[in-house]
C-alpha cells in the first residue's frame, strides 16, 4: 500500500463554484432554464483584434515552437510599457514574469516567500485560492477583516493579526473578490507603514480595469519607494480583457523574486502558448473593450442594489469588479438553513439561478453573484421573486396561525 497522501481537506476545500456550477448544468440538461452566476467568465465576446492575432500566430510553424519559461520578451516589455503609460508607474521588462493565468503564480509565490510555519496575511472575505495556496506552503492563515458596512479595510484587525516576526506576506485584492470593495491610497499607504518592509504585500489588481466610478491607481505608482524591495502585483487577461479559458496571466515583482519564479518555471512550467502571449499584445492596445464590459457590468451592479435591497438578503453595492454579494445571516437564520451552502441549493432548485456560497470566501452565511451571465436581469428578477414570495408564504402562514380577534 502506498504511504497515506497529505489530507487538503476536500470536504471542507472543495470550490463551493464548480460545485454549484456543475449542479446547474445537470438540472439544465434536465430540460430546465437555468441561469448561472458562479464563474467570473465574460459573456460578451472576446476582442476582435485578439483572435486576430491568434490566427495570424496559430499557422505560423516557427512561432508556435518559441518556448520562453517566463514569458515572451515582447509581451512582457508590452506589459511593462503598458503600467507604465496607463498607470505612470516604474516598471522594466526584468519585473515581469508570465504564467497560465495568476492561480499558478499565487502558488509559486506562495512557497517562495513563506516558509512553512509561517504566516500568511488575508483579507475576509477573500478569494479561496488565497487560503488554499497558503495551505500547499505549508504556511499559517491569518485573517484581517473587511469592513462590510463600510466597505473599508478594519486596520484595528490588521495591526491585530499582523506580526513582524511571523508574517511573511500579505495580500491585498482591490477591486475586492466577493465584495467589489476598492482600497483607497490611504488604506494602502497604512499597511504598508504598519508592514514596513517586514513582510512582501501581494497586490491583486485582476479587476483594475473594472472600476465603476473612480480612477484605479496601484501602489506601484504611489509608492515607489517599496517597489524593488517589498511589492508584488498580480494580474492577468481574463477579467476585464475577457479572456478567462485563455490563461495568461503575470506578475510584476522585484528582481530577485523574477529570477526564482523564472527558475521554478523553467522546472515546472515550461511555456505558455505563444500564440495567446502574442495576441495579450493586442489586449493591451484595446482600452475600448474593458471599457464597454465596465459600463455593462456597472449597469448589472446597481440593478443588483436596487432589486434585491428590500427582499431581506442585503445587497452589498459593488464599486467595480465582477461580482455582487448579499448578506443573507438573517434570512438563514429565519428560514433554519445551517449555512449559504444550503441556501445556494434551494435557490437553484426552486428559482433556476446558480448563486455561490459565501463558505468559499470566509463569510458563511453571505452569497456570491456573478455579473456574467447575458440573462444577468431576468436572473435578478428571479431572486427578487425567490426571496420577497418566500417571505410572504412566511407572513400569511403567521396569519392564519394566529387567532382571530373580534371587535
Amino acid at each position: 500500500m502506498p504511504r497515506q497522501i497529505r489530507d487538503f481537506m476536500p470536504e471542507e476545500l472543495e470550490f463551493q463554484m464548480f460545485v454549484l456550477d456543475e449542479l446547474a448544468d445537470e438540472l439544465a440538461e434536465d430540460g430546465a432554464d437555468v441561469l448561472k452566476l458562479t464563474i467570473g467568465v465574460p459573456d460578451l465576446p472576446t476582442p476582435k483584434v485578439v483572435l486576430d492575432r491568434i490566427m495570424e500566430k496559430v499557422v505560423d510553424p516557427d512561432f508556435v515552437r518559441r518556448v520562453y519559461p517566463e514569458g515572451l520578451p515582447e509581451l512582457r516589455e508590452a506589459i511593462a510599457a503598458h503600467y507604465r503609460r496607463r498607470y505612470r508607474a516604474d516598471v522594466a521588462m526584468d519585473n515581469v514574469i508570465v504564467n497560465t493565468g495568476t492561480s499558478p503564480l499565487f502558488r509559486n509565490i506562495f512557497q517562495l516567500v513563506a516558509a512553512p510555519g509561517q504566516e500568511i496575511l488575508l483579507p475576509r472575505p477573500y478569494y479561496a485560492l488565497y487560503a488554499y495556496c497558503a495551505t500547499l506552503a505549508g504556511a499559517t492563515v491569518k485573517f484581517y477583516d473587511i469592513d462590510l458596512e463600510k466597505k473599508s479595510i478594519d486596520m484595528d484587525s490588521f495591526r491585530r493579526k499582523f506580526s513582524p516576526e511571523r508574517t511573511a506576506l500579505v495580500v491585498i485584492n482591490s477591486p475586492g473578490n466577493p465584495i467589489g470593495n476598492v482600497v483607497t491610497e490611504d488604506e494602502y499607504r497604512e499597511i504598508y507603514r504598519i508592514v514596513d518592509r517586514q513582510a512582501y504585500v501581494l497586490n491583486d489588481e485582476i479587476y483594475n480595469n473594472t472600476m465603476f466610478y473612480d480612477e484605479f491607481r496601484t501602489p506601484l505608482e504611489f509608492l515607489p519607494d517599496y517597489n524593488e524591495d517589498v511589492t508584488i502585483v498580480t494580474n492577468s487577461f481574463s477579467k476585464g480583457f475577457r479572456l478567462y479559458t485563455k490563461r495568461v496571466g503575470f506578475a510584476i515583482l522585484p528582481k530577485d523574486l523574477q529570477r526564482n519564479l523564472r527558475v521554478m518555471q523553467q522546472h515546472t512550467l515550461l511555456c505558455t502558448d505563444p500564440c495567446y502571449q502574442y495576441a495579450m499584445i493586442g489586449a493591451l492596445e484595446d482600452d475600448a473593450s474593458p471599457a464597454e464590459l465596465t459600463d455593462v457590468f456597472r449597469s448589472r451592479a446597481e440593478y443588483t442594489t436596487s432589486r434585491l435591497a428590500d427582499t431581506g438578503c442585503i445587497p452589498i453595492p459593488a464599486d467595480g469588479g465582477f461580482y455582487a454579494m448579499l448578506r443573507c445571516e438573517g434570512w438563514n437564520k429565519s428560514w433554519g438553513f445551517a449555512s449559504s451552502k444550503e441556501l445556494a441549493r434551494d435557490i437553484l432548485e426552486k428559482a433556476h439561478v446558480a448563486v455561490v456560497p459565501g463558505t468559499d470566501f470566509g463569510v458563511p452565511h453571505d452569497l456570491r453573484l456573478s455579473f456574467c451571465c447575458d440573462r444577468y436581469t431576468v436572473a435578478i428578477d428571479r431572486l427578487n421573486k425567490y426571496f420577497t414570495s418566500q417571505a410572504a408564504v412566511a407572513g400569511a402562514t403567521r396569519a392564519e396561525s394566529e387567532p382571530s380577534v373580534t371587535v
